[in-house]
């Protein structure tokens, strides 16, 4: 059991979505995972596709070497360059990356962002999908997905500074995200818990707050930001404002979902996980990405990328 001392408070009960954001809370983790699953492993690779100051990009490194999500390893026998690989536990993130992707084939901005397109090699189709359970095949949707906490209830401490960071973790984010709205969302916590509470159902301004033991002022600015993005909308109900998620978010849920599966797997530290949710079939959501084209899962194994072909026909080479 964690030791509560006087630079820890308790929070509200833990969720797995948190537990991995305590990971990935950072929206240059995100960049820096994305570039990697496209092949890039040099540190220069990084900078130069991400324009990340260099004491910003070995932090990152450092710390997702220290989250065994990364190792440092020679390019050869011959040469002492070192280049960082993915491990396991990184890989094991692909629904996450697909979801990122899939977001922004959705919602087109700038093509800079996206200048790759992930192809299915068991059809040879450009990536459409769904998330989909795997036991009922049916589509995950918020709607169709009850949340529990197990019992006993879990908490874990907060470190208050990271607490009173919160917009400065924002701050960083807005850097891109115009652009890399997806991944810039990942790396803003509050955001995420947020969302993740409004999919379960719409709620106000204070509850919000509270059950998410956030500052006020700190839930109202996430809030409003997501509301700018389109995935909230407020309405007045009686003397409060009443927050809920819009059809957009909707295509963000798998994103949070498969961040709480991978939480559960890699984050629990031998415990059981903090929370079951359960599909309306009656089982616990496992849900992976179906293709639209074949209807054949999706996974590391049998997807590629190459260079965005906008006039293509969608055939794979």
């Amino acid at each position: 059991m964690n030791q509560i001392n006087r630079d820890t408070v308790a929070g509200p009960p833990t969720t797995s979505l948190r537990r991995a954001l305590r990971i990935l809370g950072d929206p240059w983790t995100m960049l820096i995972l994305k570039e990697a699953y496209n092949g890039d492993r040099r540190f220069g690779g990084f900078q130069k596709k991400l324009n990340i100051p260099k004491q910003t990009l070995s932090l990152r490194l450092a710390h997702l070497c220290h989250e065994q999500m990364m190792y440092r390893r020679q390019v050869s026998p011959t040469h002492t360059t070192l280049e960082y690989a993915l491990t396991a536990k990184a890989f094991d993130l692909q629904d996450a990356m697909y979801s990122i992707w899939l977001w922004h084939e959705a919602n087109p901005s700038d093509v800079s962002v996206l200048p790759f397109e992930i192809v299915h090699r068991s059809c040879g189709q450009r990536i459409s999908a769904r998330y989909r359970c795997t036991h009922c095949r049916n589509e995950v949707l918020s709607e169709s997905v009850t949340v529990e906490h197990t019992q006993p209830l879990q908490f874990d401490p907060r470190d208050r500074l990271s607490r009173r960071n919160d917009k400065a973790v924002t701050a960083a984010g807005d850097l891109g995200a115009e652009k890399m709205v997806a991944a810039s969302l990942v790396g803003d916590i509050a955001c995420n818990e947020i969302l993740y509470t409004l999919f379960r159902s719409p709620s106000h301004l204070k509850a919000i707050a509270d059950g998410l033991d956030l500052g006020m002022s700190v839930a109202r600015g996430r809030l409003e930001k997501l509301r700018l993005l389109g995935l909230v909308e407020e309405r007045q109900d009686g003397r409060k404002l009443t927050y809920s998620v819009l059809p957009k978010a909707e295509r963000f849920y798998p994103l949070l979902l498969s961040i709480a599966d991978w939480g559960d797997r890699w984050c629990n530290d031998g415990q059981p996980p903090p929370e079951l949710r359960v599909h309306s079939c009656g089982e616990l959501v496992h849900g992976r990405f179906c293709c639209d084209h074949c209807g054949g899962w999706i996974g590391r194994e049998n997807v590629y990328v190459r260079p965005r072909q906008d006039n293509s026909d969608g055939e794979g080479s």
